[in-house]
């Protein structure tokens, strides 16, 4: 029987239903193509502002991100004598500074501390420093001695870096202090001549800009841009430093010998007003001027301490009289001792008198009331006139810091009264400073013409200098005038001669006060005011005033010495000093003697001389 073969069912596909189409409103479609299309301009808005509007702060953002700008120290100027030896310089020393961005946080506070102990300085200011991220770099320490520098290196920290820095020094040590003054720390010039030519001798500051990279390192092979620094003007002084040495060394002796509390000598050439020497007693050290008191460092008595000249004051009333026609070299006046005037009694140093005296016997005998009879006699008007023309109550225009311009209670000021007039005769109710009374005196010694005292010579910048040119401040007196006064001078310097010679040549007489040379000299000594009224009665200040020679002057000199405890009158003070300054500078000037100006027992040295 034949099989059958059973043949499956097959079944037929299912139907598929079409697709079924989206439709979006043509709304929403404008909306999602306007918001892309704000997006976009956004974006567009976005890029113009940062690419063209903020173009220019930004990229001065990005730059100064790697962009530093180091400053290169000028050299302050070289001060030099006349002769060339340098009184101030700078010279290079390593200072210690830190870039804080090179030093790891965690390594800080240990750093810190052993550099305290290293430096002796405070560990939590160190720290402030190392931490600092503010600033590229910043100073630890200056000018190390190169034995803690050798120990700084061994601690091998790579964020501690050298940098050469210059510091002020000053070769010579205490020589012409004053007159040089400071500069401090910060190279600025404090007082002195550091501090009148602060601007001049500092120059301008240089630097450097270059590019760093995140870890502060310079970029070696980026473009740098360096500005050189322009160096500080070199100054040439006036100043001989052996009329300079000669000055120092004899006051220094004179305030130690006679217990004085400190003083002032002041050597100018009358023919240009150039100072050869000026020192002041006590002195100090401008390389540590920190550890002297503010008023030794930061004033020169010669310019800025103001005093009463006392009798030497005497040349300028005689000179007032005859300069106005008030009186002639002839004129008498009683010298009785003592005078009643405007309520006071006012007397001689000894209360004696001289009787009838002329002008020169005035100065000759230091008389208190024959100059205030002068004075009378000039009347308050032409005194004060010649006053003011030899350059009291005003600067005398120096090139020094802190010139004080002293006090006259001149005719038709407020503060004026007669007795005053009187008491001003013989140096007394007026104040100056020292180099005023000196450029007096040499104007009497420069026939009568006053010249403007400098202390600057030269001025050198770039290899380019000007010298400074002699400056006339007028002329108070007439040539005759001043040649009347200074012979009067010389009889007064004679006068004062035996307190140098009187034990040498047994005799107490008039003799010349520096054998072989006419010399002038005024004493004076000066009552000292005290701040309740009145004058010390313990104490006073002794100077000579004077120039040498007596005709054609090559030095005007004041000695001024301080409170001398073993001399109230100051005149066996200040008298001997006198003429050991003018002795050694005449030799040293190479002025030859007159073997004829030689008192018995007296000597010319290296001549021989009939006794």
């Amino acid at each position: 029987m034949a099989s059958r073969t059973t043949k499956p069912l097959r079944t037929q596909p299912g139907v598929v239903n079409p697709p079924v189409r989206v439709r979006l409103p043509r709304w929403r479609i404008n909306i999602i193509l306007l918001v892309c299309m704000l997006l976009i301009g956004r974006v567009v808005l976005r890029l113009g502002e940062l690419q063209i509007v903020q173009h220019e702060s930004l990229s001065g953002l990005a730059r100064a991100e790697i962009d530093r700008q180091v400053p290169i120290q000028a050299q302050r100027g070289l001060i030099t004598d006349r002769l060339g030896n340098v009184l101030a310089m700078d010279v290079d020393r390593e200072s210690l500074w830190v870039v804080p961005a090179q030093i790891d946080p965690e390594h800080a506070p240990v750093l810190a501390l052993t550099l305290a102990t290293i430096l002796n300085k405070d560990a939590e200011t160190i720290l402030a420093t190392l931490t600092n991220r503010d600033y590229y770099w910043l100073p630890v320490a200056r000018w190390l001695e190169p034995e803690v520098a050798a120990q700084i290196d061994a601690l091998d920290e790579p964020g501690l870096h050298w940098q050469y820095e210059p510091r002020r020094v000053y070769p010579q040590g205490t020589f012409a202090a004053q007159i040089l003054g400071a500069a401090n720390f910060n190279g600025d010039g404090i007082s002195g001549v550091e501090g009148f030519y602060n601007q001049a001798l500092q120059g301008v500051d240089g630097s450097v800009q270059a590019e760093f990279d995140p870890n502060q390192n310079p970029i070696a092979i980026a473009p740098s841009r360096t500005l050189p620094p322009r160096d500080g003007t070199d100054l040439t002084l006036t100043i001989d430093p052996l009329v300079q040495y000669v000055i120092e060394r004899e006051l220094q002796q004179a305030v130690q010998q006679h217990n004085a509390d400190g003083g002032t000598i002041i050597v100018l050439d009358p023919k240009t007003g150039a100072i050869r020497g000026m020192a002041s007693w006590p002195t100090f050290d401008p390389n540590s001027y920190g550890d002297y008191p503010a008023e030794v460092y930061g004033r020169n008595p010669a310019i800025s301490n103001l005093y009463e000249p006392g009798s030497t004051f005497k040349m300028i009333t005689v000179a007032a009289g005859l300069q106005s026609r008030s009186f002639d070299a002839n004129v008498q006046v009683n010298d009785t001792g003592s005078i009643y005037r405007y309520g006071y009694w006012l007397k001689n140093w000894n209360a004696s008198g001289n009787g009838m005296i002329d002008p020169a016997h005035v100065i000759y005998f230091s008389s208190n009331v024959g100059a205030l009879l002068l004075n009378e006699i000039t009347g308050p008007e032409n005194f004060y006139h010649v006053v003011k023309a030899f350059g009291f109550g005003e600067p005398t225009g120096v090139d020094m810091a802190g010139e004080e311009v002293g006090i006259v209670n001149s005719w038709g000021t407020p503060a004026y009264n007669d007795l005053g007039l009187l008491t001003n005769a013989y140096g007394q109710s007026i104040s100056v400073t020292p180099l005023q009374m000196v450029q007096a005196a040499a104007a009497i010694a420069n026939d009568g013409v006053r010249m403007r005292p400098y202390i600057v010579e030269r001025r050198c910048q770039a290899g380019r200098c000007t010298d400074t040119e002699p400056m006339q401040m007028g002329q108070p007196i007439d040539k005759e005038v001043a040649w009347t006064i200074r012979r009067m001078l010389v009889n007064s310097a004679n006068h004062y001669a035996p307190v140098v010679w009187g034990t040498r040549t047994g005799s107490y007489a008039d003799q010349w006060l520096v054998p072989g040379y006419q010399v002038a000299a005024k004493t004076g000594t000066s009552s000292i005011p005290l701040p309740t009224g009145g004058y010390d009665q313990s104490y006073t200040i002794g100077s000579v005033l004077g120039f040498a020679p007596a005709e054609d002057a090559r030095y005007v000199i004041l000695v001024k010495i301080d409170r001398p405890k073993d001399d109230i009158w100051g005149v066996t003070t200040a008298i001997p000093v006198y003429y050991n300054i003018v002795d050694q500078l005449l030799r040293y000037d190479k002025v030859p003697p007159d073997p004829t100006l030689v008192s018995p027992g007296q000597y010319i040295p290296g001549m021989v001389v009939a006794e």
